[in-house]
Formats: structure tokens, sequence, C-alpha cells
């Protein structure tokens, strides 16, 4: 992976924690998912008309269908993710959905896509998903309610399959296809926003109580949210999707040190060795060819 478009995934990496950290201090549900849509459309919006006038002829019988599966995809996996969340415990479900979501994708680009990662490539990739397993302490979960912790592996690893799903479509899209990342990324969000339209507005209540009580966090992920993923996007362009995918779970080791740092969450010996694991197999990605 060339030094660009690992800067890219790791700075993709850091706004998807943050953003992340602002939607957890939240856990709005449907209301809070459109919500923030609306504001990822505004913010995206000037971006969006410049590539239409700048790439409208990419516009292929294809790229609607990337755009269209692509979203649609998208709209299940916040659902599922939601649902998760109801059902188990954050530390359960989002640790496991980040972690199987590389996992899957990397299995999709070699699939579907005909990438073969090199030695030390794949030797990143092991390392990077065994160090994701170690921080979200799912050895632990024998200490959690048997039926919580099962209903959390199934949503966590079914919302997995989902961020995999979108990755290798968004992976198709922008690599054989030849998308503008802005200019897909736009359509697919409006598209996905449009979908999820009828049942937030139907809730007109609830989302004034989620402005009023969460703009700021609508906010800041209504922003954070299509700047992270366009980075990611972009890196798609220039690098195999192999090796994006897995190191913009590198958002999991951020969010060991925003947890900690910002909501007081105890560091174990497990947490950082799963770290260490992570940081290895980013150089190892940085250096595989």
């Amino acid at each position: 992976m060339n030094k660009e478009a690992l800067a890219l995934v790791i700075a993709g990496a850091c706004l998807h924690a943050v953003w992340n950290l602002c939607a957890k201090k939240a856990a709005g549900g449907l209301p809070f998912i459109w919500l923030f849509g609306v504001v990822s459309i505004v913010v995206s919006l000037p971006f969006g008309f410049f590539a239409w006038h700048a790439h409208s002829q990419q516009l292929t019988g294809q790229a609607w269908l990337a755009i269209v599966v692509s979203a649609l995809i998208h709209v299940a996996y916040s659902l599922v993710l939601q649902k998760g969340y109801r059902e188990s415990d954050f530390s359960v479900v989002y640790p496991l959905a980040r972690g199987t979501g590389p996992l899957f994708a990397v299995l999709g680009a070699i699939v579907f896509l005909g990438e073969s990662p090199s030695v030390l490539g794949c030797l990143g990739i092991a390392a990077i998903l065994v160090g994701i397993f170690i921080v979200s302490g799912v050895g632990k979960i024998a200490a959690v309610e048997r039926k919580k912790v099962t209903a959390g592996i199934f949503w966590g690893c079914l919302t997995g399959a989902f961020i995999a799903a979108y990755t290798v479509v968004d992976g198709w899209a922008v690599k054989s296809l030849g998308l503008a990342p802005v200019l897909y990324y736009v359509l697919g969000l409006a598209l996905r926003t449009l979908v999820l339209a009828p049942q937030a507005l139907r809730q007109p209540q609830a989302l004034r109580q989620q402005w009023q009580k969460n703009s700021r966090h609508i906010i800041a992920v209504g922003v954070l949210s299509p700047l992270a993923f366009s980075l990611a996007l972009q890196a798609m362009v220039i690098a195999p999707l192999s090796y994006v995918a897995p190191v913009r779970e590198l958002s999991m080791l951020l969010g060991v040190v925003l947890g900690g740092w910002i909501l007081r969450e105890a560091i174990s010996m497990f947490r950082v060795v799963g770290a260490v694991f992570m940081i290895a197999g980013v150089v190892l990605l940085a250096v595989a060819k």
C-alpha cells in the first residue's frame, strides 16, 4: 500500500472514530440516523453538483446499479446495527461488527474482484483482524448473560456482513467502474436518505426531540461521516480493497483511546496487546506490494 493511500485511510479512520463516539453518546435510533443523513446531504451537495457536472458521463447502467445496491445495503446496515444496540451491549455488537466487516470484505475482494494479497499483505490483514478481536474483548463474553451475548454476536456479525457487502460494492464502483468517489457517495447518500424519509417523517415529535437533545452530535456526525467515507473511497481508487478494508478498522484502536480518555472506560492489557497487533498489521500493509 503506498503512502498516499495509507494516509487517506488513517485520516478516515480518525474521523470515523470521532463520529462514532458522537453517535454513541446520542444513541438516537432511526430519527438520529435520518437527521444526520440530511446534514450530510446539505454538506455534500455543493461537491455533488460539481462532481455531477464533471463526471455525469460515468453514470452508466452499471454505475446506477452500484449506487442503488450500495444505498440499500447501507440502509439495511444502519437498521441492523440499531437493532443490535437495542438487543445487546455496545461492547459486544460494535467490535464484532467492525471486526467481522473487514474479514468478510477481504474474502469478497479476493472472490469477486480477483485481488491477491501478497504474503506480507496477508500477514498484515491477519494481524489487524486478530488485534480487533482482542481489543473487542470477545474472549470475555462468558461473563455476560448468555442470551444477550448470543443476540449481540448474531447482530454484530450480521452488521459486519453488511459492512463487507457495501465495501465490496463500493470497491467495484470506484475501481472497476471508475466512478468518481464524490459523485458516487453523494448519489448513494441521497438515495438512502430518501428511502428512510417515509418512516422518519412519520415521527415528527421524535425528530424534534432528537434535534433539541442531540443537535451537536447530529451536525458532527453529518459532517464527519461523509468526509471519512470519501477518504476511504479515494483510497480504494489507488490501493487494493483487501488492504484498505482492514486498515480502516484502525478506528477500533482510536476508539479504545477515546473510550479511556473521554468515556473513562478501563484500558486492559488485552486492549494494549490488541493495539500492538493492529499497529504491526498496518506496518506490514504499508510495506506490502
